[in-house]
């Protein structure tokens, strides 16, 4: 894929990547082969990754979602990421502009709350396309790791990575349990023990939350298993944080588990609870079944009504 038609399939969101505009983008790339999907990724990749070398992180930015009045602030972190991929968004001209002036970065309301599903358009694409989930983390997407250095120089290599992203927000109790304990599992001796019986040097676990069929894939490349699971993102409401914090677990638990089961390996060490957790209510639970049979019923609309 060319660069001149990289910008022409980018050029399709008007200049904004959002619920409104990646529906498009997703139409047009479900066109092209998976070969050109995966171009158009490895080339949204390393524009993301000019920007990330652009340094904007000290730079105030507004977004066009922020109240009226608000004073523009420096991003960090998944925020940082979404102006990226906005400045990506708005077109070539735009993305040259801010490459070679970071500063005017601040001359423009940007529209980033959002972004993200100029990533997840590549996703969803390749899966129309292939029948196939995608394979690791989508570009602007980082798997979350340990400090890799600081393993290796006490002679323990990191082997445990997990990326999150899903079709709407994530919850924060969520996302902070699942990657804090993934942190503690990747230091436990005693998993890192359970770990080198298997055949991969290491592993990826990539989570999709959203509303479609749940599904587990694996998949071996280079010394490496990447296992891709996408469950509901429904169970998350009108839970707590403690209970988030305990569906985390439960669910990195289950993936484990599956792992184990793949690889032929015997049974993983428990999966430790992040303090104040809660797990659901029988009522809670029982809801929620009732919820699923009404959807296999109605079609998922039905979430909509609950």
């Amino acid at each position: 894929m060319t660069e001149e038609e990289f910008w022409s399939l980018v050029d399709i969101l008007g200049g904004a990547a959002n619920h409104h505009t990646a529906p498009h983008l997703t139409r047009a790339l479900t066109g092209e082969s998976r070969a050109r999907i995966e171009a158009f990724s490895d080339l949204l990749a390393e524009k993301l990754q000019l920007l990330e070398d652009a340094h904007l992180a000290g730079i105030p930015v507004s977004d066009a979602h922020d109240p009226p009045g608000a004073a523009p602030v420096p991003l960090a972190g998944d925020a940082l990421d979404n102006l990226h991929l906005a400045i990506v968004a708005a077109g070539r001209s735009r993305f040259l502009r801010v490459l070679t002036h970071p500063h005017e970065a601040a001359d423009r309301i940007w529209d980033f709350a959002e972004s993200d599903e100029l990533a997840e358009a590549v996703s969803s694409a390749y899966e129309n396309t292939t029948g196939e989930p995608w394979q690791g983390p989508l570009p602007g997407f980082h798997a979350v790791e340990p400090d890799a250095a600081a393993d290796a120089a006490a002679g323990n290599p990191p082997w445990l990575s997990i990326a999150l992203h899903g079709e709407s927000e994530i919850p924060t109790a969520y996302f902070d349990a699942a990657t804090s304990v993934a942190e503690t599992i990747q230091n436990d001796p005693r998993w890192r023990a359970w770990w080198s019986q298997a055949e991969p040097q290491d592993l990826t676990i990539e989570v999709e939350l959203g509303l479609r069929a749940e599904r587990n894939n694996f998949t071996t490349r280079k010394a490496r298993l990447w296992a891709s699971f996408r469950r509901d993102s429904s169970r998350f409401r009108g839970s707590n944080k403690n209970t988030l914090a305990h569906l985390a677990a439960t669910d990195l638990q289950s993936f484990l588990t599956l792992t184990a089961t793949f690889l032929n390996l015997p049974a993983h060490p428990p999966v430790p609870l992040p303090p104040h957790t809660t797990p659901p209510t029988s009522r809670r639970d029982a809801a929620r079944t009732r919820l699923e049979e009404l959807r296999r019923r109605h079609g998922k609309n039905t979430y909509n009504d609950y």
